[in-house]
């Protein structure tokens, strides 16, 4: 089971790679690794196994993230960042209702759903990481990405408890 979970690993890392090299995203491979062997009868394996694994990157990836925002940069789009972040909000919410409700949730499961896809903003930090270091974002555009991932992930929570209180969400 070690050696499959190294090969695993060592997949992705490969896969990355060549995406690179193909001229995409590193992400874009890992993805599809992680896609391909979700299908597989090793998924719960490979979850254990390199469960330490990211136990130790994603810290460091956020950590890395948190460390390039250059703070001065921002002054001037603060209140840009925060209206940006309070639309971004609603489009995920809204996003990720209007499908709940076409497969029959009702308004409230819809929400619980739309709330609890705000955290998700690990992409966006690679998308926008990828930016800054190409020259494609400056330091503003980047503080803001951080600021909307930040704010979103410590909204979710009690926003998640108080759509968890009453009755279910299922029609």
């Amino acid at each position: 089971p070690d050696l499959i979970a190294a090969l695993a690993l060592g997949l992705a890392l490969l896969l990355a790679g060549l995406s690179e090299l193909a001229g995409l995203a590193m992400i874009i491979g890992a993805y599809i690794t992680g896609l391909a062997l979700s299908r597989t009868d090793l998924v719960n394996e490979l979850h254990d196994r390199l469960r330490g694994v990211y136990q130790i990157l994603v810290p460091i990836f956020f950590c890395v993230m948190g460390m390039l925002v250059n703070f001065k940069a921002m002054k001037g789009v603060l209140l840009f960042g925060l209206s940006y972040t309070i639309l971004v909000m609603f489009g995920k919410i809204i996003g990720s209702a209007i499908p709940a409700l076409i497969m029959r949730f009702n308004l409230r499961g819809a929400l619980r759903i739309g709330i609890g896809m705000l955290p998700r903003g690990e992409v966006t930090l690679i998308i926008t990481g990828i930016g800054l270091s190409t020259g494609i974002i400056g330091q503003d555009i980047f503080g803001i990405a951080i600021m909307m991932t930040l704010i979103s992930t410590l909204i979710a929570p009690p926003l998640l408890i108080k759509a968890f209180d009453g009755p279910p969400g299922i029609a």
